[in-house]
């Protein structure tokens, strides 16, 4: 789908009914990342044709803050090459069904911006990213 750059993203709030497939399609991904269950607290979601983009912070099922030492993620914070808990990821309509096709957790810098070029051709309006 070819997007003009200056389209303007939805924002999807807690009630919008897209929210929770969204969010339903971007778990797996995460659990397999962190090899455990999670919730999220959703700081930002976006839709713009069959592109979204999330920010969230992964969560335990008890809502309390994940150990992400005890992840895959420990070398990173140890190296001091993790930034929180932040995760960012993109997500694409495909077939009718929503799907996780990148992630990124505790980056350092903007990781996300190159996910407006090739392969995704994402509109820097739905990345947050300047024109």
């Amino acid at each position: 789908m070819l997007f003009l750059q200056n389209t303007k993203p939805t924002e999807i709030g807690a009630t919008h009914p897209l929210r929770k497939p969204l969010m339903d399609a971007l778990r797996p991904r995460i659990e397999a990342d962190l090899k455990q269950k999670v919730i999220f607290r959703v700081t930002k979601l976006r839709v713009l044709g069959d592109l979204a983009f999330v920010v969230c912070e992964p969560r335990t099922p008890a809502d309390k803050p994940i150990d992400f030492k005890k992840t895959r993620y420990k070398a990173e914070i140890e190296q001091g090459f993790f930034d929180g808990a932040t995760t960012y990821a993109l997500l694409k309509k495909i077939r009718g069904n929503w799907k996780a096709v990148e992630h990124v957790t505790g980056p350092t810098d903007v990781a996300w911006s190159n996910w407006a070029g090739p392969p995704h051709n994402a509109p820097k309006s739905l990345l947050g990213l300047p024109e």
